[in-house]
């Protein structure tokens, strides 16, 4: 997704989005690496921490009593086990945090605090485990407390946020897809961790103000530190997380109009105020894309990105033969750290459908795969490229919705060259109506395109939000930006979406029940007579509004219905989420427009254009076009079902002729049970064998020893196959248990594979 702006004005979104560089040279830079300084003041708290711990923990002292010299050895030690083998430890383990609720980063705290005691067992006097559990624990708790108090972890600088240095796939990360969610993981962990501890320090006391003073000292920002509300934090946050976050808040804005303002406000700005990436960089992507460095390529190309997005930014530059074209590069580095992101999240709905019910209710596997899927095939500008063309083919009738031209020879599957579009967001009303142009005219126009997308040809645009929707000031034109992310719809789909709209516009609730019923599948046992009472009953006030008051379509009418469907045991299908969402986005943009339109006025030209279109889409050529397509892939069927067809019919007559019926039973599924039952009784198998030989040996070693026995001549052997059976065992049970492991990654695979 990208936003051709304008040039500057005084609105600070645009201004930031088109004038990257007025922040300064060091809010450009990335967010830097940890400071010597906070290295340092870590490894004091730590040796501090661990003094404490050694004098308030009962059972730990050294075997010359608690002297200064000895806790203070012991906490250096435990100091540079803190900064050396946390992180390694936290990307090893990290990913089971979900699966065990957290408990095992409680964990590591108590290993690091474990190791310091195994390594000083020389020179230390603890009795028993308790000890050592309680002081791993206190010390969690005391690092976390001091690190909020003292301003040791990273600050929140909105004029940076974005921008935190990340390093490059490098050495095993290049291969090895585990160690880049692990390692992507702990970064998002460590995210989270600094934003929340930092929101609760944020705000104006003592206590506050102290943490930001040291913060400033410890970590040098480029701007003063300041409080941070609550919308603004979760915009940073997501920023902060990466493009993948991006786009669920872009997501979120597009469709969540309950939220409050302020918070729409905040999470309206990621679809234009996203952080741009270095210029060397992009320039290193269009040289391994187009094989030249882009003042070769181009006549002339802007080094100030045009607008940045979440999964690349756009230049403006100018073709060798005069013409003004937008490029569109994406972001380094970005299919690895998808690909991991959308890992997690696949993984972490899997984890949450386990142990919640509401998880399994609304298939959230199925609708992270729908996401992940999504985004990953946006990455291929090919396939954009493809979108927009078609896309071209069916706005074609439309008259003032179109999509920019795409230069094919300046294109590939990581840079995407496009015909330059001069206008302003849809929603920039002010703008619009200087211009001369009346906003109602626009807005018949894109119910139009969204009518002739969704309901006639069934291939649509998937995120025509306002950042995504612009109009040329002088033609009139509203040009739909980023096809990267399209839908399709069956055409039995598309009729009952347009039946849909139908019983909205006339109120009809239990044909509106009916239909979006119909529209769904049942994840769960469902009541029928119980849904339509429901539906009734929840939907009867919003659709017989007061006198004086008019249907709110999508503020009311539609998330009341959606959670109805939930409740009841209903899921919609991903492609029609996607549809209503697209449908959704553009009444959203209509209302900007002209907001005296609501939900009504909204569906009734919405119908009146599907009666229009409809008849001029049903034309006795196309009829015709389409029933001999019908036919000829009836014919090609049946030709290939010929030859056994045949054989079907012989084998039935060789059947009734011998007078018996052969019954054939599909048992490949079962025959993969069978094998693990074999599996299993192998290994059972194995290990009686293996448990035998220990325990015989064992017997005949120890009996041979006794005074008199007649089995003391074997003592040697029996140990010796005492030994070799005990080593036997120790292989088999690790062979045994990665054999197990690999089955179970392997049954858990499935549909997450593809990520």
């Amino acid at each position: 997704m990208f936003d051709p702006l304008p040039p500057p004005t005084d609105d600070p979104m645009t201004h930031d989005a088109t004038s990257p560089d007025t922040s300064g040279a060091a809010a450009l830079a990335p967010w830097g690496s940890t400071p010597w300084r906070v290295r340092i003041a870590r490894l004091v708290v730590a040796t501090a921490l661990v003094m404490l711990v050694f004098v308030v923990v009962p059972g730990l002292s050294t075997n010359r009593g608690l002297r200064f010299v000895d806790v203070v050895l012991l906490a250096t030690a435990f100091g540079l086990l803190e900064i050396t083998l946390r992180p390694v430890i936290n990307a090893l383990f990290i990913r089971y945090t979900v699966q065990t609720y957290g408990f095992i980063l409680v964990c590591v705290d108590i290993v690091l605090f474990a190791m310091l005691i195994l390594v000083f067992d020389f020179d230390l006097d603890v009795s028993g485990l308790l000890p050592v559990l309680l002081g791993g624990l206190l010390l969690g708790v005391l690092r976390i407390s001091a690190e909020a108090v003292l301003g040791l972890t990273r600050p929140v600088v909105p004029e940076v946020s974005g921008r935190r240095a990340k390093s490059q796939d490098t050495g095993l990360l290049r291969f090895s897809a585990n160690a880049r969610e692990n390692l992507r993981l702990a970064r998002i962990y460590q995210t989270l961790s600094d934003h929340a501890i930092d929101a609760l320090m944020s705000g104006h006391g003592t206590l506050s103000a102290m943490r930001r003073r040291l913060q400033t000292f410890l970590w040098s920002p480029p701007v003063p530190l300041r409080p941070i509300a609550p919308p603004e934090r979760f915009r940073l946050l997501l920023q902060d997380l990466g493009p993948t976050y991006v786009k669920i808040g872009q997501l979120i804005s597009s469709q969540a109009r309950s939220l409050p303002a302020e918070w729409l406000d905040e999470l309206e700005k990621l679809q234009s105020d996203v952080r741009p990436f270095p210029y060397e960089q992009v320039r290193e992507r269009i040289v391994a894309e187009l094989g030249s460095p882009p003042e070769e390529v181009f006549a002339s190309f802007s080094t100030t990105p045009l607008a940045a997005a979440s999964l690349g930014q756009v230049h403006r530059a100018t073709t060798h033969d005069g013409t003004q074209v937008a490029v569109k590069v994406q972001r380094p580095g970005i299919h690895s750290q998808l690909k991991s992101d959308v890992r997690i999240l696949a993984k972490l709905s899997d984890t949450l459908e386990r142990r919640f019910r509401w998880a399994v209710d609304y298939d959230l596997s199925g609708i992270i795969v729908e996401f992940g899927s999504t985004l990953l095939r946006e990455l291929d500008y090919d396939v954009e490229a493809y979108n927009n063309r078609r896309l071209q083919r069916v706005l074609e009738p439309i008259e003032g919705v179109r999509v920019p031209d795409v230069h094919y020879d300046l294109s590939t599957s990581g840079v995407l060259t496009l015909e330059f579009v001069e206008g302003v967001k849809s929603t920039d009303a002010p703008a619009i109506a200087a211009a001369g142009l009346d906003p109602s005219v626009l807005a018949e126009n894109m119910v139009r395109g969204a009518v002739k997308m969704l309901m006639i040809d069934g291939f649509f645009h998937a995120d025509p939000h306002p950042g995504n929707v612009f109009v040329d000031l002088n033609s009139g034109d509203m040009t739909l930006l980023d096809t990267g992310m399209v839908g399709e719809l069956s055409f039995q789909n598309r009729v009952k979406l347009g039946s849909l709209i139908l019983t909205i516009r006339n109120g009809d609730i239990p044909g509106l029940a009916q239909t979006l019923k119909s529209l769904s599948v049942p994840f769960r046992q469902t009541n029928d007579e119980q849904y339509y009472k429901d539906f009734e009953r929840k939907l009867t006030p919003y659709l017989d509004p007061p006198p004086g008051h008019k249907v709110q379509v999508a503020e009311k009418v539609m998330p009341a219905a959606m959670d109805v469907l939930t409740r009841n045991g209903y899921r919609f299908d991903p492609q029609l989420t996607l549809a209503m969402k697209s449908f959704a986005q553009a009444e959203a943009i209509t209302k900007a427009l002209v907001p005296e339109w609501t939900g009504t006025e909204f569906m009734e030209r919405a119908v009146d254009a599907l009666q229009v279109q409809a008849v001029d889409a049903v034309t006795p050529d196309r009829v015709k076009d389409v029933a001999t397509r019908q036919a000829s892939y009836l014919v090609r069927d049946a030709v290939e079902q010929m030859p056994s067809l045949r054989q079907g019919i012989l084998k039935w007559l060789g059947i009734i002729k011998r007078g018996a019926i052969k019954v054939e039973v599909d048992t490949s599924d079962l025959d993969n049970q069978v094998d693990a039952l074999r599996e299993i009784a192998k290994m059972m198998t194995l290990g009686v064998l293996v448990v035998g030989l220990v325990i015989g040996s064992a017997i005949a070693s120890g009996t041979s020893q006794l005074e008199g026995s007649s089995l003391e001549p074997i003592t040697d052997v029996a140990g010796v196959i005492f030994v070799l059976s005990a080593l036997i065992g120790s292989i088999w049970v690790v062979v045994a248990g990665f054999t197990m492991w690999r089955a179970s990654r392997k049954a858990k695979s499935g549909r997450f594979d593809r990520f």
